[in-house]
């Protein structure tokens, strides 16, 4: 069975590089009129951030890269941990899991990016991705996809188009029988989940159901 995680990219990307070219698992063309064209607003921020953003985005095409695993930073993917994974363990990760990019579309996490500033949220990205991010993972031919993507990044994929079987992850907190959702620090718990997952080397939560798009409920 072909499992395969959608995982969000992070706010927080290391500045440094390894290499000169970017080397992609595949070919597409970036939205970079919308990347060099966005606003303050966009970018979520101003002044000299603002411009500095707007100059990565510019030169993104000459510029030096970074396996995507290390680029991005803080909480989120720190806590995957990749770097003291043992070596099964990582080949789960580079197998399994997916980057969902603004800027770079479908990523896997060998994949050499360079530093970039494009929130999903930025004005007509999800236009620009809205059918060929769909018709992209359906070409993955997996037999489930899980979704640990935020809110922001759901809205970029048609899941009613999805031909896999879907499950959406979401944590909870369990207070005198009841289930309450977890939404505070939920980024830290979401990354050590995938930690374990990557030991684990399998889902074991996942069995079978009806229903195109449903949610597993993880109480933590």
């Amino acid at each position: 069975m072909k499992i395969i995680y959608l995982i969000p990219p992070s706010e927080g990307k290391n500045n440094w590089w390894i290499s000169e070219y970017e080397k992609l698992s595949f070919n597409f063309k970036k939205p970079l009129n919308i990347a060099i064209s966005a606003s303050q607003k966009d970018l979520k921020c101003i002044w000299k951030r603002f411009e500095e953003g707007i100059e990565l985005n510019k030169n993104i095409n000459s510029s030096w890269v970074l396996a995507a695993i290390e680029r991005y930073s803080w909480v989120m993917y720190s806590s995957i941990d990749y770097v003291w994974m043992s070596e099964s363990w990582k080949k789960y990760f580079e197998d399994n899991f997916i980057i969902v990019s603004g800027m770079y579309w479908l990523i896997r996490p060998l994949d050499s990016i360079w530093n970039y500033k494009l929130p999903i949220e930025t004005k007509w990205l999800k236009d620009f991705w809205w059918e060929s991010l769909t018709h992209e993972l359906n070409n993955i031919w997996a037999d489930i996809i899980i979704d640990l993507l935020p809110n922001s990044y759901k809205k970029v994929i048609q899941w009613n188009n999805i031909t896999s079987k879907v499950l959406s992850i979401n944590f909870y907190s369990e207070k005198k029988n009841e289930l309450k959702k977890i939404t505070h620090w939920v980024k830290k718990i979401k990354w050590e989940y995938i930690h374990t997952l990557c030991n684990k080397g399998s889902i074991d939560d996942v069995i079978v159901w009806n229903n195109i798009h449903q949610e597993l409920k993880i109480i933590v």
